[in-house]
């Protein structure tokens, strides 16, 4: 979980707890200015002491686990040939987040097979979203078009 998204989580949890930003960055001991730059997602950085009072204000549990996964949390069963046009965002960030080169594919067999472009055009988005946080996503985004593209397609020659 990036700082951007930790600033979504904190003020959905602030609002649904009836909280305004002044009531919470005194509650957690933080500025009101800081604390609307992180639920705007407009802070590069924030000091763990300064994201764990905040979090804490709000009931909310700081976790520290391993940046990437060896491997997905689950096979990706979104890729099966009657799930295809159940792809949701959440399991598109899932695939494009935790898979691999493979996995990818399958998202592109998936997007090739849906006639209405309905996945492909949530593929896009949820690559062009995700990228501008998440290097594996800026990878797939740019890997998209040779993977629509496919392994036996020309490529155009310079000049």
């Amino acid at each position: 979980m990036d700082l951007r998204s930790i600033g979504h989580l904190v003020a959905q949890r602030r609002r649904a707890k009836g909280l305004t930003l002044h009531q919470l960055a005194a509650l957690a001991g933080v500025g009101r200015s800081t604390l609307a730059a992180l639920e705007a997602g407009k802070l590069p950085e924030l000091g763990l002491m300064r994201v764990g009072r905040i979090c804490a204000a709000l009931e909310l549990t700081l976790e520290a686990r391993p940046l990437a996964l060896d491997a997905p949390l689950m096979l990706h069963r979104h890729l099966t040939d009657f799930a295809g046009r159940e792809l949701t965002k959440a399991a598109i960030e899932d695939v494009i987040t935790r898979g691999d080169i493979q996995t990818w594919r399958g998202l592109v067999r998936a997007m090739r097979a849906d006639g209405t472009g309905r996945i492909a055009r949530r593929v896009r988005d949820v690559a062009t979203a995700l990228g501008k946080s998440d290097s594996k996503a800026r990878s797939f985004a740019v890997l998209l078009p040779e993977l629509l593209r496919g392994p036996n397609a020309k490529r155009d020659a310079p000049g």
